[in-house]
């Protein structure tokens, strides 16, 4: 007989990490399934190598580089970003995916900007009357964000803004001579200027070895001094004894029994591009937001003919994400002419504005919600600015290192709304490679989150100006959609099973051992990013799971 685990996850990432390492320390048998290889941090991550080590300098190939997918997908971590299991963008609609399906997911490349959601976030809706208020408040959510952060460790200050809860924090990042320069500027401005939360280590913790500021984070940490799920959690849920791994299985759906009920997922084994099947008591989809609902929505039967435990119609739907781009550029001329150094540390912005604007604040600003903005500069290893100076031969090059430790740029993070033109569904026509029905995305960006990204331009001319340093213009248009990497939304949780995919612990309403966590389950984007959230909520979905096997209703 084919061995039948307690608990099947979907995905290995923030969400499958923390559920693998939760699950299996309360004892229960847990398979988890990864569409990608497993990583060798001292072979597929930089290991500071530099551009000049490189064949194409760190550029990539000129005849493949318009297939890279974000900043994170680049030569230096060729072979493990997704570009064979593809998607369509529906007509009118624009969206690029990041995808890294190698075990541990985007965790091994991500950013690490961790704040907590707020009670402003969760009861935005009451603040502002759009929408509806989650189903659940910060101040039952406060305790697992501290586990949290005592689990992963993040590095900030208490900084007392009710929009922004403080934490359980390792000393700060220290501020750079920009940083200084720039919050300066940001205090004429009105604007808060502050160390942002991030899941770096500043000293050790739980056997991890602190920050040594190499500046390579986001092509991966090769002694684990940052949050990822396969330095941080994997490695303690295989020591149970409880976990087995299945990688580069590519999950495309959750098989159900005669009653409807999650018996088991169905994946393709992509070395062996055979079709398997694996069987559980309960299965946990923690896929991504999108990919999540790409594989429910393929999950068809006679008892959901639409996808599986979408009775309510809502799988899928209010996909919501960050607007990011330049969103204002410039340099500090009272470092020109400095030596170069570098304190581009954490390869990551170190600092962040965080900024709300709700309708009924007594603010001039039309729009509701709000959105943060993260500073950056300073000298990285390749002079970023290069394409914006004039010149050829050695003036130029003189220039270019005249300016080396001036340049300073601003990247705003304004969350879309809900809205019923933005979901996704499955193409009826496209499939991938491996013959499974593809995914189509239906999004643009709305006017709400574009009036956050025109004012954004002018709060950071405005700091960089009253920083006394020279504006040089900002971009037209936002970035992509898509490139953030936070979607969520398309299956929000919520108490009534008419009008949500799952409850207030992630629990799909139709099939109660069918579990997503993920950030599909948030109800929108905030002005934060979503990795700690998506811990937090996968921490207590987790406890919530092992606490129904205990009982035996599972």
């Amino acid at each position: 007989m084919p061995k039948k685990y307690d608990v099947i996850v979907i995905g290995t990432g923030a969400g499958g990490g923390m559920a693998v390492k939760t699950l299996c320390a309360a004892g229960l048998k847990v398979c988890a399934l990864s569409a990608g290889r497993w990583l060798n941090p001292q072979k597929d991550f930089r290991n500071h190598r530099m551009p000049w080590d490189l064949k194409y300098r760190a550029f990539g190939n000129p005849k493949t580089r318009a297939q890279s997918y974000g900043y994170m997908d680049n030569e230096y971590v060729k072979g493990i970003w997704e570009h064979q299991i593809t998607f369509t963008v529906a007509p009118g609609s624009e969206w690029m995916w990041p995808r890294c399906y190698a075990v541990g997911g985007k965790t091994n490349f991500w950013g690490r900007s961790s704040a907590r959601f707020g009670d402003i976030d969760f009861k935005a809706a009451s603040l502002d009357g759009y929408d509806v208020d989650w189903p659940v408040s910060y101040e039952e959510m406060s305790p697992y964000y501290t586990r949290v952060e005592e689990m992963i460790g993040v590095a900030s200050t208490v900084q007392h803004r009710p929009s922004n809860p403080d934490g359980h924090y390792l000393p700060p990042m220290n501020f750079r001579c920009l940083d200084w320069i720039l919050k300066a500027g940001a205090d004429k401005a009105g604007v808060p200027y502050l160390p942002d939360r991030i899941a770096q280590l500043t000293e050790p913790l739980n056997g991890h070895p602190p920050c040594h500021f190499c500046g390579d984070c986001t092509e991966g940490c090769e002694v684990g001094a940052f949050f990822s799920s396969p330095w941080f959690f994997l490695p303690l849920a295989q020591k149970t004894g409880n976990l087995e791994v299945r990688a580069n299985a590519y999950a495309h759906e959750i098989l159900t029994d005669e009653n409807g009920r999650a018996r088991g997922v169905a994946y393709i084994d992509r070395e062996s591009r055979r079709e398997m099947e694996v069987e559980g008591r309960v299965v946990v989809v923690a896929a991504s937001c999108i990919e999540s609902a790409h594989i429910m929505l393929n999950s068809k039967s006679r008892h959901w003919p639409n996808g599986i435990a979408n009775s309510s119609g809502e799988l899928g739907r209010n996909l919501c994400d960050h607007i990011y781009g330049d969103s204002g550029h410039g340099y500090l001329p009272q470092l020109l002419g400095q030596p170069s150094f570098p304190d581009n540390v954490s390869d990551s912005t170190i600092v962040w504005m965080p900024r709300w604007q709700n309708l009924k604040s007594p603010h001039e600003e039309k729009f509701v919600r709000g959105y943060s903005v993260y500073p950056g500069g300073g000298c990285s290893e390749f002079p970023w600015y290069f394409d914006q100076l004039e010149g050829f031969g050695p003036a130029f090059k003189r220039n270019i290192k005249r300016y080396y430790p001036t340049p300073i740029g601003f990247t705003p993070q304004a969350p879309s709304l809900p809205s019923k033109t933005n979901y996704v569904d499955i193409d009826p026509k496209a499939r991938d490679v491996y013959g499974v029905p593809c995914v189509r995305i239906h999004f643009q960006w709305g006017p709400n989150e574009l009036k956050m990204w025109e004012h954004s331009k002018q709060v950071c001319e405005e700091v960089l100006r009253a920083a006394g340093g020279e504006y040089q213009g900002a971009a037209d248009h936002p970035n992509s959609p898509g490139y953030s990497l936070h979607e969520t939304g398309c299956c929000r949780m919520g108490n009534d099973p008419k009008k949500f995919v799952t409850n207030r612990f992630g629990q799909t309403h139709d099939v109660p051992n069918l579990y997503v966590c993920d950030a599909g389950v948030f109800l929108n984007c905030t002005d934060k990013t979503t990795t700690l959230s998506i811990l937090a909520f996968t921490l207590r979905t987790s406890e919530y799971l092992a606490e129904k096997f205990r009982r035996g209703e599972h």
